[in-house]
């Protein structure tokens, strides 16, 4: 019998809320999560740093009390809570399964940098001394590490780093192993904490930043017209992938089913994107072959939608290109319009709400859509919510450097 591999738990850390319904119920009232900063003094930098998707209200204490929870960097501190979170979600007992059986997959970009790295640089630099645990928190691997500590993992641990597709990649090899028969259960997801004033600059310098002069809840707005650029975000998402039969032996609540999984990478250029859209089809093609499906078959699409002109016409070209004529017929939104361009976790985020938009049968909004931009001319579900049948999800990533994930959920049932 072929193993199959489904969705038990849900853990979110986010700018419009921290925990699955807070997020949820924000997602679908179209409530933006984007504002001024205030964890970065943004008042010399250039106006286009202005507008950032923050995680408030995040108690660290929460989550990692002590010592641990006051040195781990912030980009682990949310991995860790979003994992609690997704594992008391399934009612996973980890006595349930040896603890080789159970894994770690977590994706992320900028890692420990913000609140590690560059203030233990800035402290070398004035010959002052570097904390000790600096090189234990800032690397990649420092959030798998200690989500893996904390639920007592045995079992393979690993950290992608492919930007903005990682945190889908993650959950994509979590559903690999679990199919393969190598575990049982793995806590796969994102997480990104990206905010600081040198990283705004650097996303400034190449032109990538939303350019909008209104309120910063408005900055974000995926394949509308007047978008300029991304809005750089912060947060986590975590997910426990089990193998069904385990989760049905144990009562536990599926939320999906993974079918598919495809990649594709464009191998062309570090910012340009190939706007024929012919790398997202083939991404998306192949996971709709995967999962045994035909196009027809798609009722929703998770865009990767960043706001930026260029990628969001070629994700709309290659939706086209990969569901033909039934792209028209089929509902589409992007959860970056609320919670910014939170690079790894983002993708991971989508996999949350395409959970939830298969139990609740109910599609978020893309927000801040005003005027459609003739090369978009597809349904973006625009700021307000919608109820619809779904009972599958194409979820796509798209990362800087061409590389692309989709992904195919169905409902268990």
């Amino acid at each position: 019998m072929k193993r199959r591999a489904v969705i038990t738990g849900l853990g979110i850390v986010s700018p419009i809320g921290v925990g699955t319904e807070a997020f949820w119920n924000a997602a679908v009232a179209g409530r933006s999560g984007l504002s001024y900063p205030s964890i970065v003094d943004a008042s010399k930098l250039p106006r286009d740093c202005h507008n950032v998707g923050e995680v408030k209200g995040f108690k660290v204490t929460d989550w990692m009390p002590g010592v641990v929870g006051k040195m781990a960097a912030r980009f682990s501190q949310f991995a860790v809570a979003a994992a609690a979170m997704a594992s008391a979600d399934a009612r996973l007992d980890e006595g349930q399964f040896s603890p080789r059986e159970f894994k770690v997959s977590i994706g992320t970009a900028a890692h420990g940098l913000t609140d590690v790295h560059e203030p233990n640089f800035a402290a070398f630099r004035r010959g002052e001394s570097v904390v000790p645990w600096m090189c234990l928190e800032d690397p990649a691997h420092a959030a798998t590490s200690h989500v893996a500590i904390a639920h007592g993992v045995r079992g393979q641990t690993t950290t992608f780093a492919t930007a903005c597709a990682a945190g889908l990649d993650a959950i994509g090899w979590a559903a690999a192993e679990v199919e393969a028969g190598r575990a049982k259960a793995v806590l796969a997801g994102g997480t990104e904490t990206p905010l600081s004033d040198f990283i705004l600059m650097s996303f400034h310098s190449v032109g990538v930043l939303s350019k909008w002069q209104g309120p910063p809840e408005e900055a974000s707005r995926p394949f509308e017209r007047s978008r300029s650029g991304l809005v750089l975000a912060e947060g986590a998402a975590v997910v426990v992938v089990e193998d069904e039969e385990h989760a049905r032996a144990r009562g536990a609540t599926i939320y999906a089913r993974i079918e598919g999984f495809g990649c594709a990478t464009e191998g062309a250029h570090l910012r340009k994107v190939d706007e024929t859209g012919e790398p997202v089809a083939r991404s998306i093609s192949a996971a709709i072959q995967n999962a045994g499906l035909s196009p027809l078959d798609i009722d929703y699409v998770a865009a990767h939608g960043n706001s930026m002109l260029d990628y969001d016409a070629a994700e709309t070209a290659g939706i086209k290109l990969a569901l033909g004529p039934h792209s028209w017929n089929v509902p589409i939104s992007s959860l970056k319009s609320m919670c910014g361009q939170s690079l790894a976790a983002g993708s991971a985020m989508q996999v949350v709400s395409s959970c939830l938009i298969l139990r609740d049968q109910i599609v978020h909004p893309t927000i801040n859509y005003d005027v459609a931009d003739p090369e978009c001319d597809l349904d973006y579900v625009p700021n307000v919510a919608r109820l619809a049948r779904v009972r599958s999800v194409l979820i796509h990533a798209h990362s800087l450097g061409g590389s692309h994930a989709a992904m195919i959920l169905v409902r268990a049932d």
